[in-house]
């Protein structure tokens, strides 16, 4: 368990990473098209160009589309491109503020090195696996923040209030939790335009999949609160004249922040793989915005790429390492014991 652990936070720290500095990683923008190299594979990088020289800077061919059928490629070794390091390139915005065009590893001339191969439209697949980390990432933490706040409300409500408001409430959630999640979330979308701006989209796809998984938080935290309301130091509050916001912000909501947070990492994967089913079947991120559903969907349109066009498979490792993450740190944040209260 310490080892699994272990490796979660080191995996955890570089996907963090990826998502703030995609762009300074990638030699290319992820949305720039170029049909004449599409399905291209990775660039070979050499240090022994065609006439069997040695170079100590590594390079890179060219590749040319020889044949377009089966998307079949040749290196043109009349020119070698070397690699930099910390090269310029095209304009980006780090983390949305500062202009830069400065990028870790690429070529003087663009579109030559895809270190990862590209796609069915010729646009780079590290750059768009980079960028679609950004993406999931911005998704997780709108999920997590509105899953947070609309199960800690409905629970605080219920558990506070009691009577009808309980009742109603939670038949709600009940509701809720009886309806097939994938269904419902399915139904939610359709009712929304189906294209919208990247960060709309990164909203209402995190609030779709928050409105379907509260319950369990809600139903959790109005538990909680029924207990807790029958301690000692609670009864003691109550007797000294204190109000029941007093009470709620003294006594309960310390006691509901283990739980809360505990919950909020259990369902963290959920976001995760809900956006990338969405995307997955077009009706979250489409195909124009990086993402690793949607680079995914091109799945159902070219089963090729399970055998011939495998690197554009990428996304699939970024996903099982996110959720590897996610699922331990959530295991960790379960307490070991329930809580005895006084």
């Amino acid at each position: 368990m310490i080892l699994v652990t272990r490796l979660a936070r080191l995996l955890a720290i570089p996907l963090l990473l990826l998502s703030v500095l995609s762009d300074f990683l990638s030699p290319n923008p992820p949305d720039v098209l170029d049909l004449n190299q599409f399905f291209a594979p990775p660039s070979r990088i050499r240090f022994v160009d065609a006439r069997g020289a040695f170079h100590w800077r590594p390079f890179v061919y060219r590749l040319e589309l020889i044949e377009p059928q089966d998307a079949q490629y040749r290196e043109l070794t009349d020119q070698a491109y070397p690699l930099e390091l910390f090269c310029s390139g095209y304009q980006y915005r780090f983390l949305g503020l500062i202009p830069l065009s400065t990028h870790i590893l690429g070529t003087r001339t663009a579109g030559v090195f895809h270190p990862w191969g590209t796609d069915d439209l010729g646009r780079d697949v590290l750059a768009r696996t980079l960028a679609g980390t950004r993406s999931s990432m911005l998704v997780l933490l709108i999920g997590i923040a509105i899953y947070f706040i609309v199960g800690v409300s409905i629970g605080a409500f219920a558990g506070m209030l009691g009577g009808w408001t309980d009742a109603v409430l939670m038949r709600l959630s009940e509701f809720v939790l009886a309806l097939p999640a994938l269904y419902l979330v399915l139904a939610l979308r359709a009712l929304l335009p189906p294209r919208m701006p990247f960060w709309q989209t990164a909203f209402l796809t995190a609030a779709t999949i928050a409105s379907v998984t509260w319950p369990p938080m809600a139903r959790g935290v109005r538990g909680l609160i029924l207990q807790i309301q029958n301690a000692c130091y609670v009864e003691a509050a109550r007797a000294l004249g204190a109000t029941p916001w007093h009470i709620f912000r003294r006594h309960i909501l310390p006691a509901l922040a283990p739980f809360a947070l505990a919950q909020t990492a259990v369902a963290a994967p959920v976001f995760i793989l809900g956006e990338v089913i969405l995307s997955f079947l077009n009706v979250g991120f489409h195909d124009s915005a990086a993402s690793w559903g949607a680079m995914l969907h091109n799945l159902t349109q070219d089963p090729r790429i399970l055998t011939d066009f495998w690197w554009n498979l990428s996304p699939l490792g970024f996903v099982f390492a996110t959720l590897f993450c996610l699922n331990s740190f959530s295991r960790r944040l379960r307490p070991k014991q329930p809580t005895q209260l006084a």
